[in-house]
């Protein structure tokens, strides 16, 4: 064989070797590089793999088309009472999110436009003093009330009745009854009324502290609440006809955009919406609220600086809606 034959051979088996060293070491790379995280399905994700202190998802008006299956939205949005009983139309989000609770303008002077009131006006917090109204949800709601008029514009009746109390002796059974009555006069007394609120404070085992920081403040956590009007009788659906409400549609719809917007605003603010089967206060009109103001193990502060979020929420909801 001639020298520069001999050199060539050399050179092509130099270069078969290099390229499938090079091959070789690509293969090597890649297998040792970390893969990529496979994307996760918000909608299927449940208990075990849910877990609340590592794992956060708060839905909101941009995300909450995600919750597309019952467990997602019983993980993420709502909690149901095992006595009432859901069907897939309870949860109608996207017709939710269609409906518009914006308020008209209208000038103070024309009359109120929000009631707020207490079926439960006994209910008080830890640090409670004993017979100040102030320290209790009524003093709770006063505060909502005058937030909501001198910073937001929006003029409120705050009923202070004491629907809880029979001859002066707390009697909680029969408060939804003894309060529907005056209630429904004041909502005939002043025609310009379009929300209602029944602002609550929740009761918890001592050892659970609903509180979260909102602007550096203690803040009791907020939680609405909605009535179905259809109990769950050993897995069988049992309407109410005695307890009507025609709003049923529209309170859900109200809370769900009440509480997408606080997770907006304040993630972690809000409880999940619960829902039980009995109507309570939401049958008045389609803009009714019944609110949890943290429970009875939060001090009067942190139910106090829960107001101000509120507050907002409640604002952004009835005047600057969709964000």
């Amino acid at each position: 064989m001639q020298p520069h034959r001999l050199n060539l051979t050399r050179l092509r088996i130099i270069v078969f070797f290099a390229g499938l060293l090079f091959i070789v070491l690509i293969l090597l790379l890649r297998t040792g590089q970390t893969p990529e995280p496979t994307p996760v399905d918000i909608s299927v994700i449940t208990e075990p793999y849910y877990n609340p202190l590592v794992m956060t998802f708060f839905p909101t008006f941009e995300n909450v088309h995600l919750l597309v299956s019952r467990a997602a939205l019983e993980t993420y949005l709502y909690e149901i009472d095992e006595t009432a009983y859901v069907i897939a139309s309870d949860f109608d989000i996207l017709g939710f999110l269609d409906m518009d609770f914006r308020l008209e303008p209208r000038p103070i002077s024309d009359g109120p436009r929000v009631l707020i009131f207490h079926t439960h006006s006994q209910e008080d917090f830890i640090d409670s003093r004993p017979g100040e109204v102030a320290d209790t949800i009524v003093g709770v709601g006063a505060l909502l009330a005058d937030i909501l008029t001198i910073e937001h514009g929006i003029s409120v009746l705050h009923d202070t009745g004491r629907y809880d109390l029979v001859d002066g002796v707390l009697r909680r059974t029969g408060s939804y009854e003894r309060m529907a009555p005056p209630i429904s006069a004041l909502l005939e007394k002043y025609p310009s009324i379009e929300v209602v609120i029944d602002l609550h404070r929740d009761g918890v085992p001592d050892s659970v502290h609903l509180v979260k920081e909102i602007n550096g403040r203690p803040t009791a956590r907020i939680m609405f609440f909605n009535g179905i009007t259809r109990l769950n009788q050993n897995g069988r659906p049992v309407e109410l006809p005695d307890l009507p409400n025609p709003y049923v549609h529209e309170n859900m719809a109200f809370s769900l955009q009440m509480q997408l917007m606080s997770n907006t605003l304040y993630p972690g603010l809000a409880r999940n919406i619960y829902i039980k089967p009995y109507r309570y206060s939401l049958h008045f009109m389609p803009r009714s609220l019944l609110v949890e103001v943290g429970a009875n193990t939060n001090t009067i502060e942190e139910a106090r600086n829960a107001m101000i979020p509120l507050a907002e929420i409640l604002t952004r909801v009835l005047v600057a809606y969709p964000t």
